[in-house]
């Protein structure tokens, strides 16, 4: 009698949803440097800052100098060479942006726009395969953030998807996004700045669309990134049980420090090619740099989800 081949298991995944600048570049390597966890960075950037323009890994170097990538390619497609990069940026940017969410969710999304997700989901299950593959783990630790690439996540086949939703006080996303900081890459470039105004509408659209999953059957929970940099280990310890890794050692957790290993984040701030031990502080330089009636703007804006997260007013 021939017995029935095992179907494989889940990829489980484990996605930092939010707004960017609320600490997620931290977070994330912390969840990663978990025994039986694989922090992969923001691979919603995999095919223009990875595999396209060839920017630096987590690991310091080049992508196409990367084992660990280079691995995962030929896992998955036989090698990158073999996938159309320009041709999946383009799909990405045709079908993840935030624009799209209600496309995503609302019944009917069929015809060229329900075709060009479903090849990208296709592609990006194959990705996921071969990081599963390559790096052994248990857990995948994807910080992607938009609210698109966790609805995106829901379409992929053979994926255990768990969302954990950061969120870090307004005050200092707005901040945070004013500010010139030199890109990882330190060729000169600088990240991206936004308008206080823009900033603000998008914290609280951002997290209201990564806490609408709470309403679907994907698992669900929320993370302040100040209880995270206050009581690490217990936040820490949290998340991964919820993420399926209960037990996971965290001695990489010191008093008030984090010893962060080399990991292989595909894109995101400088922070992610820091390596060994740095304090665990929560960054609240916006408390003594921003001006008064900007407080009040902010406060004003984003009061709705201030009271909702638990972040005084006042």
């Amino acid at each position: 009698m021939t017995m029935a081949p095992t179907p494989p298991q889940p990829i489980r995944i484990l996605f930092v949803g939010g707004h960017g600048r609320s600490g997620s570049t931290l977070v994330s390597r912390a969840l990663g440097a978990a025994e039986g966890a694989t922090c992969v960075g923001e691979l919603r950037y995999l095919w223009t800052q990875g595999v396209t323009k060839n920017q630096l890994c987590g690991c310091s170097k080049r992508f196409r100098r990367c084992a660990f990538w280079q691995e995962v390619g030929q896992a998955a497609f036989g090698g990158w060479r073999n996938v159309d990069a320009a041709e999946m940026a383009r799909l990405h940017r045709s079908v993840m942006r935030i624009r799209h969410v209600p496309r995503h969710v609302l019944p009917g999304s069929t015809g060229a726009f329900g075709q060009r997700v479903h090849r990208y989901a296709e592609t990006m299950a194959a990705v996921y395969r071969g990081i599963a593959e390559v790096s052994g783990s248990r857990l995948i630790i994807d910080s992607s953030k938009f609210p698109t690439s966790a609805l995106l996540l829901r379409r992929v086949s053979g994926i255990d998807l768990r969302i954990v939703q950061l969120v870090r006080g307004p005050h200092g996303v707005v901040h945070s996004w004013s500010r010139k900081v030199q890109r990882a890459d330190k060729n000169g470039r600088l990240m991206a700045t936004h308008s206080p105004a823009q900033t603000a509408a998008e914290w609280l659209a951002f997290n209201a669309a990564i806490e609408a999953f709470r309403l679907t059957s994907t698992p669900w929970t929320l993370l302040r990134y100040e209880d995270f940099v206050a009581r690490p280990q217990r936040e820490l310890s949290r998340v991964l049980e919820f993420a399926g890794l209960p037990g996971a050692g965290t001695q990489f957790l010191g008093d008030g420090t984090i010893d962060l290993p080399a990991d292989h984040s595909v894109a995101g701030n400088p922070m992610r090619i820091r390596t060994g031990v740095v304090p665990l502080r929560a960054d609240e330089e916006w408390r003594s740099a921003m001006r008064p009636s900007r407080r009040r703007m902010v406060t004003a804006f984003t009061a709705p989800g201030m009271l909702r997260y638990g972040y005084p007013l006042r």
